[in-house]
């Protein structure tokens, strides 16, 4: 999550070199999956020229707030959600994945933004839930 306190570094196009930049709020918006999407995001732009600054960290950052606005919409989990989830559990990345019986690297996609399918995002809901999760580990012989 972009840290508006927080000093970014991108390539400014006048300058020709990496100088700091200052976050700017906007709306963006994008289809996702045929569906539009309209999110705030953030450009960064130079603290020295006002140009636009070209970041990758700002650019991967309004790409998870895009996809997660589109998850929103369509009622799948966000991102941040996905990992709370994990972290009730206080499992790591792979321990859910394992408990999921999906790969972990699945795992890490989701909570960078990718999207999940609908049957993968409805058994991490089920883990979030005591009740189920409880029965879920009896039923499918796991010990946790």
């Amino acid at each position: 999550m972009l840290d508006k306190n927080k000093k970014y570094i991108g390539y400014c196009p006048n300058e020709g070199d990496f100088t700091p930049g200052k976050l700017v709020e906007g709306l963006l918006e994008h289809h996702v999956c045929g569906i539009e999407v309209t999110a705030t995001t953030y450009d960064l732009v130079c603290e020295n020229c006002g140009a636009l600054l070209s970041s990758h960290e700002v650019e991967r950052e309004n790409e998870i707030i895009v996809y997660d606005s589109y998850k929103k919409i369509v009622g799948l989990l966000t991102s941040i959600e996905i990992k709370n989830i994990r972290n009730k559990r206080k499992w790591s990345q792979r321990q859910l994945a394992k408990f999921l019986d999906i790969g972990e690297k699945d795992i890490t996609r989701y909570e960078n933004g990718a999207i999940q399918t609908r049957s993968i995002d409805n058994m991490i809901r089920l883990v979030d839930d005591d009740v189920t999760f409880e029965r879920m580990c009896v039923c499918l012989n796991k010990n946790v």
